[in-house]
């Protein structure tokens, strides 16, 4: 899979909302599109967070469901091979990007887009949640708070711009512009799916 020229949707759960109080990923997904948005890679596993997983009931991440799974940094290569040179694209980009930034190698992370902000231009007022959001430009959310159903529904949100005939061809230059990605050296594991 070509790491260059395109978007990667990226959406994680948590244990809480800050990585500065202790807070770990317990899931991520990562969906890779191609420049015109299509759909070119997906990839996402359970993390151990060496903690409790918090809030089971919005997320539904059990401690003995990341038991086994790997930690975070044995899945940064395909993490990171799947970032670099390209456009980060997320629901609430901010909240991801709190969790990615205190990663090892986050300089693979460039560029950003926010389906969450650019949604005002794109579809109805209303709440401006990714259900929502989805609910209102017709785009089917099922499993919400599972890491992969949220990047996929995400990823559909953000086609559904694209199709609008924007570009953001000056992020994905910039973004392209990144060194090529290079395996980190560190002991990687597959990653473990619900």
């Amino acid at each position: 899979m070509s790491s260059r020229q395109g978007y990667v949707v990226v959406d994680v759960e948590t244990t809480g909302f800050s990585p500065a109080k202790g807070d770990q990923i317990c899931e991520i997904a990562l969906v890779s599109l191609d420049a015109e948005g299509a759909t070119v890679d997906e990839w996402h596993s359970l993390i151990n967070p060496r903690r409790a997983t918090g809030a089971v009931h919005v997320h539904g991440i059990t401690d003995a469901m990341v038991a086994r799974a790997p930690v975070i940094e044995e899945v940064l290569d395909d993490i990171w091979r799947r970032i670099a040179g390209r456009v980060l694209v997320a629901h609430n980009t901010s909240f991801d990007l709190r969790f990615l930034r205190v990663l090892p190698e986050s300089h693979w992370v460039t560029e950003t887009l926010c389906t969450q902000k650019l949604a005002p231009d794109f579809i109805p007022e209303g709440k401006w949640t990714l259900a929502a959001c989805c609910e209102r430009a017709g785009i089917p959310l099922s499993g919400a708070h599972a890491a992969l159903a949220d990047a996929r529904a995400a990823a559909e949100l953000f086609r559904s711009y694209l199709r609008r005939g924007v570009s953001w061809e000056g992020e994905l230059g910039r973004a392209a512009q990144a060194p090529e990605w290079r395996p980190s050296g560190r002991p990687q594991r597959p990653g473990l799916q619900r």
